[in-house]
């Protein structure tokens, strides 16, 4: 019996095009299927013209590390949890580093990653702006260590990176809003100093400029993307500004903190105020958050693609890692739950 590429995609329960990929060398599929489809190729002697099985980056030496700004952050975790199974799939092990929102730990961490002679680099830096952090990353790269910004960019450094569309995501929300009638909206905003934030700022500015809305500053308070700084600042808000009829707090940590203050107020959503956070606030005060509505983040997509781009950047020669960066970027999900809607 003569045997194809037919014969080996059945013999191993794939598709035809997925054993293609494994003989033109393609990383995306799974270390699992590729060494499937290798063996039965081999059990029925069949060798593609110019294949030879392929080093690819799986090796027992092989470490990556992840550095997320802030790992008690589901949005973090979520993403974690993702990229350590698909290096698991490719017998490549990974290092956790928790920056804690904290440049100075952020440097430690590369310092020893470094040190460590780390195979590549999955970061979400803590500040857009920290020059030094910046400086280094970038020496590290032109190294040729495989680095990946993830959901954080850094100005000024044209590195790889897979992101959200936080500005547009941001306007979206705002832009609901003020279609249910809402105009003196509040911004709970994340540090302008990190991207996510700064995009998000901007995307609340623009809705209400869309829509011929003056910016109220006050309705503006700034915080650091964690639980606490959400509640104090809300709590502040419907203190200091009782008119606001709406509130959008800049990430899920932030959201968290801002719901246990609105409740403690006695207030109803969306009877006496209006809401929506900037990813799904987990941890709120009312545990299922049925009726909260959120915008989505892409977690899932920017873990695999953020992973996915890693394989492929190890795969390559340090020559020609050096190439125009890659650059994803996924877009939000509104999840629009009823809270919302005008109440008063």
């Amino acid at each position: 019996m003569k045997v194809s590429i037919q014969t080996i995609a059945e013999l191993a329960g794939v598709s035809t095009a997925t054993v293609s990929r494994v003989f033109h060398g393609d990383s995306y599929v799974k270390e699992e299927t590729r060494r499937l489809i290798e063996r039965i190729a081999e059990e029925n002697g069949y060798k593609p013209r110019g294949y030879n099985k392929r080093q690819t980056a799986r090796s027992d030496d092989m470490l990556i590390g992840v550095a997320v700004a802030d790992i008690t952050n589901p949005f973090f975790t979520t993403i974690i949890r993702h990229i350590i199974d698909f290096f698991e799939q490719h017998d490549i092990e990974c290092i956790m580093c928790d920056l804690n929102e904290n440049p100075n730990r952020e440097i430690r961490y590369l310092s020893m990653l470094k040190q460590k002679n780390i195979s590549g680099i999955i970061i979400s830096p803590t500040s857009e702006s920290a020059e030094y952090n910046a400086a280094f990353l970038k020496e590290l790269y032109a190294s040729g260590l495989p680095i990946i910004l993830l959901d954080r960019d850094i100005k000024g450094i044209g590195l790889n990176g897979v992101f959200q569309n936080n500005q547009d995501g941001a306007y979206v929300a705002v832009d609901t809003l003020i279609r249910e009638g809402h105009q003196k909206i509040a911004f709970i905003a994340g540090p302008l100093t990190s991207k996510p934030g700064l995009d998000r700022m901007m995307g609340y500015m623009d809705a209400l400029k869309t829509h011929r809305i003056e910016v109220n500053h006050e309705y503006v308070l700034y915080g650091d993307f964690r639980q606490e700084s959400g509640y104090r600042l809300t709590k502040q808000l419907l203190s200091d500004h009782p008119e606001v009829t709406a509130i959008l707090p800049s990430n899920n940590m932030m959201a968290c903190g801002a719901l246990k203050a609105i409740y403690e107020k006695g207030l109803r959503i969306p009877e006496d105020i209006s809401f929506i956070s900037y990813g799904k606030p987990e941890f709120s005060p009312d545990m299922n958050n049925a009726g909260i509505s959120y915008l989505k983040e892409p977690m899932e997509q920017m873990a695999e693609e953020s992973a996915q781009m890693m394989l492929e950047l190890l795969n390559r020669g340090k020559k020609t890692r050096q190439q125009s960066p890659k650059r994803v970027s996924f877009d939000t999900i509104p999840m629009l739950k009823g809270s919302e809607k005008r109440g008063r």
